[in-house]
């Protein structure tokens, strides 16, 4: 227990010492860690594993999160707007509420996510893997779907929506 102090309290003075813009996490492994309310905002966070982490409202803004492991994060009303998030896991992920309005999820795997009432506007989800995703209720006004793969139980935020006009293709196999 006193590890898992230590190092939250370590990324706390840093980001307090030199700003959270100067702060590189890249490879660490804060898995099943609480940082919630954490400022985070510009820091490189690549190939961080955050899986089954507390990061709700978490402030990741114009951070950069490629190849980082969010598998089953709680995620809830985190900021992560124009954050670059390629190639990131993010499957069983919980973002509801989430702000990812301009962010870049190139290749990002959100199988099983929960992103119900986030804000995805402008947001790239180019071959992104969006299949058993539920988006129902989210903000995705000039989202660009080119590419990314949904299925029959990806939930979209109007019943009416056919995916496939936005470049989307259906994807039903595993």
């Amino acid at each position: 227990m006193d590890e898992e102090i230590s190092i939250l309290d370590q990324i706390k003075a840093t980001v307090a010492t030199l700003g959270s813009d100067k702060v590189n996490l890249s490879g660490e492994d804060l898995h099943e860690k609480d940082l919630s309310k954490f400022e985070l905002s510009k820091a490189n966070l690549t190939r961080v594993n955050f899986q089954k982490a507390n990061l709700e409202k978490i402030n990741l803004s114009e951070a950069t999160l490629e190849w980082t492991n969010f598998e089953e994060a709680e995620l809830k009303e985190a900021n992560l707007s124009k954050a670059k998030l390629f190639n990131a896991n993010l499957q069983k992920a919980q973002l509801q509420d989430c702000n990812l309005s301009e962010a870049y999820l190139g290749k990002a795997d959100l199988r099983g996510a929960v992103l119900t009432g986030a804000d995805l506007s402008k947001a790239k989800f180019n071959y992104a893997d969006l299949r058993g995703t539920n988006l129902e209720g989210t903000n995705i006004k000039g989202i660009d779907l080119r590419w990314s793969r949904y299925n029959h139980d990806t939930k979209w935020p109007n019943e009416n929506f056919d995916p496939s006009f936005a470049g989307a293709i259906l994807y039903e196999r595993q």
